[in-house]
């Protein structure tokens, strides 16, 4: 019996070969395994521990874990300047945070600005360590600046 499939005439191996290939190329594009540096959310998640992400904002919700962006340095600029993260892990490095707040919700006490509420299109993002350096100094967080959200300890 032969299988076609996209006009290539595949035996059935061959196309169960391509549907494994076509399989590892999207948990590759959508997942990626990350390496906590730092202290940030401990206890939830110590240094050297792995997590794995599903890039994209897909589960962006307050309770969440996002891999964000690490913003400018200096709290006046934060995430404001910065152009949309692209899918180079090497491009910046990355912040691990809880998602507290998203869009349209009262703001937290502690967070950078005035604002009374989450803007659109941002999201609050606090470490659960206490000494955390995250929305408390640069303000809400711009989706555009989420590599991905965690699914699970590895």
């Amino acid at each position: 019996m032969l299988t076609t499939w996209g006009g290539w005439g595949l035996g059935g191996a061959g196309a169960g070969v391509l549907i494994v290939a076509g399989g590892a190329w999207f948990v590759h594009r959508s997942f990626v395994a990350i390496t906590v540096r730092g202290d940030s959310m401990a206890p939830t998640l110590l240094p050297g521990g792995r997590v794995l992400i599903r890039r994209g904002v897909s589960g962006l919700r307050p309770g969440g874990i996002a891999v964000i962006a690490s913003p400018d340095p200096d709290p006046a600029r934060g995430w404001r300047e910065q152009p949309p993260v692209s899918r180079d892990l090497g491009a910046v490095s990355w912040f691990i945070k809880r998602v507290v707040a998203i869009e349209g919700d009262a703001m937290p006490k502690g967070v950078a600005g005035d604002a009374e509420r989450v803007p659109p299109g941002h999201f609050v993002a606090i470490g659960d360590h206490p000494l955390s350096q995250d929305s408390k100094q640069y303000g809400p967080c711009p989706v555009d600046q989420v590599l991905g959200m965690m699914v699970r300890r590895l």
